[in-house]
């Protein structure tokens, strides 16, 4: 299993290439909106990219889900440490079910 530092980078190089971001510039505070101009449609190709690097794959109802009950309902913008957060939960899931 990836430690922590690993998952980090490998969704930092994710979001890089889909976003075109330089190194070292997506941090964990880092809102997608907001900071890194993602759109709606660079959500999908992040997701895959995190899949293909992590093997999670992003159920997006279900990280919204997760995201809004620890934020509440009204965000408009996710963190980069929230999907980092919510990949953690899932890895932990399966980590358990096995």
């Amino acid at each position: 299993m990836l430690s922590e530092k690993e998952l980090f980078e490998k969704i930092e190089e994710a979001i890089c290439v889909v976003l075109n971001a330089p190194e070292g510039e997506i941090k964990k505070e880092s809102m997608f909106k907001a900071d890194l101009d993602a759109e709606s449609i660079d959500f999908l190709d992040i997701s895959y990219e995190i899949e293909q690097r992590t093997g999670v794959a992003l159920d997006f109802n279900e990280a919204l889900h997760y995201i809004t009950e620890k934020k509440g309902a009204d965000i408009t913008d996710i963190s980069v440490g929230d999907v980092f957060d919510y990949i953690i939960k899932v890895l932990q899931q399966k980590k358990e079910n096995k």
